[in-house]
């Protein structure tokens, strides 16, 4: 005949806890990392309130470790500017870097500046994630372009903090 011992869970526990060796390790948190980045980007067309999006493509340059990498996102018009009365946008980005990628999503206003080919982007960036050493990348800032044709070419400023770089 066998015999059944009922162990306590508690027992077991406090068992295993006292033959896992103490490595003294503590987990390694990333510091929030303020960084400025230029895009330069083109417009493949461009958008009309029967086709509100539009995809752009450019150049990204960041400081270390981010680098210089490529720049896609897709953009939809909400909101037509009009005389007197601002537009405005929302958006999906990716930047693709030697490391990783970092993707994340755009809401801007958009003014014209003494005519409608003369653009002023202005809002906010969330990074929401990435890939490679990216992949943990959160946090968010401020968006400026500029645009001298009507948003087919825009030159960028971002200020953003992030963690996970």
């Amino acid at each position: 005949m066998r015999r059944r011992y009922l162990i306590p869970a508690a027992v077991v526990a406090a068992a295993a806890l006292a033959t896992t060796p103490s490595t003294g390790a503590v987990a390694k948190t990333k510091k929030a990392k303020e960084f400025s980045c230029t895009i330069d980007s083109i417009a493949l067309g461009q958008p009309t309130p029967a086709s509100p999006t539009v995809t752009q493509l450019g150049f990204v340059s960041c400081p270390k470790p981010l680098g210089d990498g490529l720049h896609y996102n897709q953009i939809t018009i909400t909101q037509f500017p009009a005389p007197g009365a601002p537009g405005a946008a929302t958006g999906k980005f990716k930047n693709y870097f030697n490391r990783g990628t970092t993707r994340g999503t755009v809401a801007v206003a958009i003014v014209a500046n003494g005519g409608p080919m003369n653009l002023t982007f202005t809002g906010t960036v969330t990074y929401t994630g990435g890939t490679g050493k990216f992949k943990h990348v959160a946090g968010g800032g401020t968006i400026v372009c500029t645009s001298a044709d009507g948003g087919a070419h825009k030159s960028c400023e971002v200020h953003t903090t992030l963690t996970g770089v």
